[in-house]
């Protein structure tokens, strides 16, 4: 189980609230990162929504949701054309990628967020950019490399998403023991991922058996 490919159900949800609070600047940004990225810790961002840009990153996020390819394509083309150096734009990629993993496009989605770890400047979202690559690098079975990008990771907002992390690193390497301990302490943190209860059940059975 993945948890970057395994959130339908909240993905409902905001299409839902969407379709109530359509007209919302803040429900733009809400939508775009909520179906492939935890929105915990991130309402700061939300007082940026007001001005110049935030019409444009609605009608991505609707079309987004609406998957229609085109008008997604048009409105993220428009954004980084005329919004580059925004927040829009960033948060627009963000969703890109979340698109391209849900699809099976993992490669593009890790060019996708190359590029956006590469040409952002924003402090407070590199921990969370970072954590989203060292999970796009699991899905792709590159765990070694995940497991020393979790090690540059330095944000006690993202500690217990760091050790689920590592707990499925060393579930896929074998080490039971070392994902039990990683798994039971983001548990401690905080953690309610369902991918954590899922793979301690996995563990025990390989324990008992």
């Amino acid at each position: 189980m993945n948890e970057m490919l395994s959130d339908d159900e909240q993905v409902e949800r905001i299409k839902a609230w969407w379709k109530a609070n359509g007209n919302s600047i803040i429900a733009g940004v809400v939508i775009g990162l909520g179906g492939f990225f935890a929105w915990q810790g991130w309402g700061s961002y939300q007082e940026k929504l007001a001005g110049e840009g935030a019409e444009a990153y609605e009608l991505f996020a609707q079309a987004a949701f609406d998957n229609d390819a085109k008008k997604t394509d048009d409105a993220l083309a428009q954004l980084q054309s005329n919004y580059g150096d925004t927040s829009y734009s960033r948060f627009a990629a963000l969703e890109l990628a979340r698109q391209q993993v849900n699809a099976g496009s993992l490669k593009a989605a890790e060019k996708t967020l190359s590029n956006l770890r590469n040409q952002s400047t924003d402090s407070a979202l590199k921990p969370l950019l970072e954590i989203r690559f060292a999970r796009l690098l699991v899905a792709q079975k590159r765990l070694d490399e995940a497991g020393k990008l979790l090690d540059s990771i330095n944000s006690d907002a993202y500690a217990a998403e760091t050790a689920a992390i590592r707990g499925e690193i060393a579930y896929q390497q074998g080490d039971m023991s070392g994902a039990r301990a990683a798994l039971e302490e983001a548990q401690q943190k905080g953690s309610n991922d369902e991918n954590i209860n899922y793979l301690l059940e996995e563990i025990g059975a390989q324990e008992s058996s």
